[in-house]
C-alpha cells in the first residue's frame, strides 16, 4: 500500500490545529505545507498561538516533509523559500503559497497553493491545481486538509476524516 502525502496550508501558528494534522501521519507518509504554517509577520492572533512548539516539532517529524514560506511567515523564521518542486511516488509536484507568481508549469503534475484558505481541488490545460484550504481559519468550503495516496487526491474534512472531494489523477492507474 503507499503511503500518504498530507498537504496543508494557512494554520497560522494554532497549535492545536497543527497537531491534528500531525496525528493524521503514519511512519513513512509524507507533509507538505503551503505556507503561514507559523504566522510569525502578524502573530498572536489567538491564544493557541505557538509557532516556536510547532516549528520544534515539524523539524522532529521522521517522514519526508517540504515547506514554503507564505505572506505571514517571516523568511527568517524558518524558511524564505517560495516556491519547492518535489515528487511524491512517481508524480512531481510544485508548492507555493500563492502570493506570487508562479514559474513554468511544464514539469508539474500538480500545483498546489494555499493563502486564500478556500479548498479547491481542480484540473485545468492538462494540470491538477489545488488549494487544501484552511484547518484553522477556512472561508468557505471545508475545514481540512488534502491527501495523496496512489492516484487518488483527496480533500479531507479534519473533524471527521471524511473525503468531501476527490480527483483520480489523469493519465494515471493505481
Amino acid at each position: 500500500m503507499p503511503h500518504q502525502l498530507i498537504i496543508t496550508a494557512d494554520i497560522h501558528g494554532h497549535l492545536p490545529t497543527w497537531r491534528l494534522i500531525k496525528a493524521r501521519l503514519k511512519p513513512g507518509d509524507g507533509l507538505a505545507v503551503a505556507g503561514d504554517l507559523f504566522d510569525t509577520v502578524y502573530g498572536k492572533s489567538h491564544p493557541d498561538y505557538d509557532p516556536d512548539t510547532i516549528l520544534q516539532e515539524f523539524k522532529a517529524l521522521t517522514g519526508p516533509t517540504w515547506y514554503v514560506c507564505g505572506n505571514c511567515d517571516h523568511p527568517d523564521f524558518f524558511s524564505g523559500e517560495l516556491t519547492t518542486a518535489f515528487s511524491w511516488e512517481g508524480t512531481t509536484l510544485l508548492l507555493a503559497h500563492g502570493h506570487h507568481p508562479l514559474p513554468d508549469l511544464t514539469d508539474y503534475d500538480i500545483v498546489i497553493q494555499g493563502h486564500t484558505h478556500v479548498s479547491r481541488l481542480d484540473t485545468l490545460m492538462g494540470k491538477v491545481f489545488l488549494n487544501p484550504g484552511s484547518p484553522a481559519r477556512p472561508r468557505g468550503g471545508h475545514q481540512g486538509f488534502a491527501r495523496l495516496t496512489g492516484t487518488r487526491l483527496e480533500l479531507v474534512d479534519l473533524a471527521s476524516g471524511k473525503v468531501v472531494d476527490h480527483l483520480d489523477l489523469p493519465g494515471r492507474t493505481s
